[in-house]
Parts: structure tokens; C-alpha cells; sequence
């Protein structure tokens, strides 16, 4: 029997999300937009597949791990694919987590040893493989002390970085555009660490 769509209160710090397109069952790839417009955006989702109950992620398609905080759910996840994005109800930090298990990484090992090579101690990118490196990007400002204002975005999909409005923003590959909160030049600094250490592991794995 199908799965009744869900009905939910959703609020999203920092990026308004604007859905075009048949979401009932059709497999319509909806088109996505962020602004930063307001500090609070509160919007009534009615629509299949928001929200991935099964825990059943494709961690192979994942392309951003952004923080969201949903009423009565806390902070959340929005997944981005390069077709669709939804949400996860799981910290961003237990999102990262899940992938690295998923594709046995050692995130300690990870940010020691990058860390170590790039001379950074915090927000150091993880990488995956030699084609797939995220790194850290500043999404949306802090609601209450140790919440989750830094999403991953994977480097590879990126293909346009620009400034808007004194912040910076992402041109994904899909054609998702994705705003952050930090500078442009802030940005950069995140993305050639990020290339760095795509180099390193190239080196190191003979590649």
C-alpha cells in the first residue's frame, strides 16, 4: 500500500527552499533556490519523500550535508543529490559519520593526518576518495551553544563559486545554487584545502 505524503512544519535557518514540480510519486527532479532573505523561514510541506524514514541513504550520491532544524525534530539533515534533496532526521555530525563507516574512513585518522599536512587543526576536509573531497562550509548561524552551523559540500560537484550580497555562494553542478554564510575569500581558503588535500592523497596513493 503506498505511503500516505507527509504533512510537517518545517524551519529552516539562514536559506529559504523554493519546490517546482510534480512530487507525488512522479519522478519530476525538483528545482531548487536559496536566498537569504529572512533570519526565520517557516513553510508548510506537503509532499512525498521529504523525509528519508527507512535510513536507507545513498551515500554515493550525496553531494551536501547541510543543517537544518525542523520543529519537534531538532537538527536535521538536508541531503542534497545531484536530482533531489531531503530530510534526514540525523545530526549533520552523524551524517558524516554514517558515510565514513559506510565507506570505512577513520574521521580521527583523517583530520590527524590531513590536518598534519595542511597545518589545520579544525575544520579539515574529509576525504574519500580521489575523486571525492568535502570540506567544510558555514551554512547558517548558531541558534543555541554546540549547534551545527557547518555543513560538508563534496568538491567535486561544485562548479561555480560567486559572491552575493557580501556572502558567498555555491553553483552546484545540477544547477542547485546553495547560499553560505561566510565570505568569499573565506570560501576559497576552504576549497584550495580541499584541493590540497585531494593532491595529498593522490601522492600518497600513487594516483
Amino acid at each position: 500500500m503506498a505511503t500516505p505524503p507527509c504533512f510537517c512544519l518545517i524551519i529552516i535557518m539562514e536559506h529559504e527552499i523554493v519546490k517546482l514540480g510534480k512530487h507525488m510519486g512522479c519522478a519530476v527532479t525538483p528545482i531548487y533556490f536559496r536566498k537569504n532573505i529572512v533570519p526565520e523561514f517557516q513553510c508548510n510541506f506537503r509532499q512525498k519523500g521529504l523525509y528519508n524514514m527507512k535510513n536507507d541513504l545513498k551515500f554515493n550520491e550525496i553531494e551536501a550535508m547541510l543543517p537544518a532544524y525542523v520543529k519537534d525534530m531538532g537538527n536535521c539533515t538536508e541531503i542534497v543529490t545531484a536530482e533531489t534533496s531531503f530530510i534526514e532526521s540525523a545530526t549533520v555530525e552523524t551524517c558524516k559519520k554514517r558515510m565514513a563507516d559506510y565507506y570505512n574512513i577513520s574521521l580521527y585518522h583523517n583530520r590527524i593526518n590531513y590536518g598534519n599536512e595542511l597545518g589545520i587543526t579544525n575544520r579539515v576536509p574529509v576525504v574519500i576518495n580521489e575523486t571525492r573531497v568535502f570540506i567544510y562550509v558555514n551554512f547558517r548561524k548558531p541558534l543555541f551553544k554546540h549547534d551545527a552551523a557547518y555543513g560538508f559540500v563534496d568538491l567535486s560537484a561544485v562548479k561555480q563559486i560567486y559572491n552575493e550580497s557580501g556572502r558567498a555562494s555555491i553553483l552546484m553542478n545540477s544547477g542547485q545554487i546553495i547560499q553560505t554564510r561566510q565570505s568569499l575569500k573565506s570560501l576559497k581558503k576552504s576549497i584550495l584545502h580541499g584541493k590540497l588535500a585531494r593532491g595529498i592523497y593522490m601522492e600518497k596513493h600513487k594516483l
